[in-house]
């Protein structure tokens, strides 16, 4: 703990020392592994557990994930 901010709660502790919540930390971290993951930094780790679909008849992104299955 660091002296002084003892009475302060969680939230205003994260302020104060301008650093985010853990779970968006570990969301960041999720993202993050998400995307080495589709771009093959894993290549025989879960293989097949993230697909890329890619169709013209999307909204926004030509590409979506469809998730797979893990065993």
């Amino acid at each position: 703990m660091i002296r002084g901010m003892e009475y302060l709660s969680y939230e205003d502790r994260l302020r104060e020392l301008r650093m985010f919540s853990l779970e968006n930390r570990r969301l960041w971290g999720d993202l993050r592994a998400a995307f080495q993951y589709l771009k093959g930094a894993y290549a025989k780790d879960g293989e097949g557990l993230l697909t890329r679909v890619c169709s013209d008849r999307t909204k926004g992104k030509g590409c979506k994930l469809k998730e797979g299955r893990f065993r």
